[in-house]
């Protein structure tokens, strides 16, 4: 099973901050800034008196060892912020020197390995969005929804500019360019977990994109998928009627049950029976296959889910499983053709069907 949740990496001033709060909120669930938490780290070493570019592997295992991080809210209708060691250090973590550290942090393996709990513990918040570098390759890369956010560098550098503390004083845009090329190289080449899209990441290149648009694009990749993978279950209780001279249901009511399930199905989806009629297509059983596994009874409570398995040319295949509780009773699929009501001969499959294929 993935986990629940929406992983968006890229690159340095991509917009994924900006995105990922506004994504919670839309949302209504948690903002989890993974970049926040390596801030964290070069904060407490330059508190240690340390230096980030010259300690030694030994003095970071020592101040991890003595470091508590956590993500907690200042008050109860507050974001979620980083505490570290019983202290909130809000806009510190945002300074151009932290900013620069933390990417040199960020190569550390024994920093990488100490927060990787961290961030995969969050998980048990319930849905949450998490942002950084390595949020769908590495730390979640079962995540549900990924995205791979980024910009043309000329575009990175203005937002960077513009984002007040970020950079230091007397900063030109050439400047900032040349500062986000070199986090770059650093961020692609490190040696652990280095930035890179994930294989099945949705690639969004927001260089001419307002933060509106970024927004909405991603909410409506989210709502697509969340609608494609939402799990129809039809419950059905079992009439007298259904049942034979032995007390069980009859044996051709499951196809029945069976037919049942695809129109409770296709309704969820958005497509009907009745609505492709109305688009002059029809889809007649071909073939149906049932095996049969144990029996039904009357007043029994029955489970019926399914899936399409199968889409392409003319035809569908829905498979379907009944249960009663943990027992499966029955299960198989039937085989179906698109017809074109008008002409009779066979047409494609619908595109929206197609959505629902897994």
């Amino acid at each position: 099973m993935s986990s629940n949740v929406i992983a968006i990496d890229g690159p340095a001033a991509s917009g994924k901050s900006t995105v990922a709060r506004r994504l919670s909120e839309a949302l209504g669930i948690a903002y989890i800034n993974t970049g926040a938490l390596y801030r964290a780290v070069a904060w407490k070493l330059y508190r240690r008196g340390l230096d980030p570019y010259s300690v030694t592997p030994g003095q970071v295992d020592q101040v991890l060892a003595e470091t508590a991080i956590s993500y907690e809210r200042i008050t109860p209708d507050a974001p979620l912020e980083i505490k570290i060691d019983g202290v909130f250090p809000g806009s510190e973590l945002r300074s151009a020197e932290i900013s620069a550290a933390a990417s040199k942090v960020a190569t550390m393996p024994n920093v990488r390995a100490w927060l990787l709990d961290l961030q995969r513990g969050m998980a048990k918040l319930g849905r949450i969005v998490m942002e950084g570098r390595d949020i769908g390759t590495a730390v979640f890369p079962d995540a549900q929804f990924k995205f791979f956010l980024t910009a043309s560098p000329l575009v990175r550098a203005r937002r960077r500019l513009s984002q007040s503390g970020e950079t230091v004083d007397g900063a030109t845009l050439e400047s900032v360019a040349r500062d986000i090329a070199a986090r770059d190289e650093q961020d692609s080449n490190r040696a652990v977990a280095p930035l890179r899209r994930a294989e099945d990441a949705v690639f969004v290149d927001n260089s001419e994109w307002e933060i509106e648009q970024t927004l909405q694009f991603m909410l409506d990749q989210i709502k697509e998928k969340d609608a494609m993978e939402k799990e129809t279950v039809l419950t059905y209780r079992v009439p007298y009627a259904d049942t034979d001279q032995m007390g069980v249901v009859y044996y051709a009511n499951y196809l029945k049950y069976f037919e049942m399930f695809r129109s409770e199905m296709l309704i969820d989806a958005g497509l009907s029976y009745l609505q492709m009629e109305k688009e002059g297509i029809a889809m007649p059983v071909i073939e149906a296959v049932c095996r049969y596994k144990s029996s039904a009874h009357f007043e029994d409570r029955l489970s019926i889910t399914g899936r399409v398995a199968e889409a392409k040319g003319v035809r569908v295949k829905i498979e379907c499983e009944v249960r009663c509780g943990d027992r499966i009773l029955a299960d198989g699929y039937t085989i179906h053709a698109c017809m074109d009501m008008k002409t009779g001969r066979p047409t494609r499959v619908p595109a929206a069907l197609l959505k629902l294929l897994k």
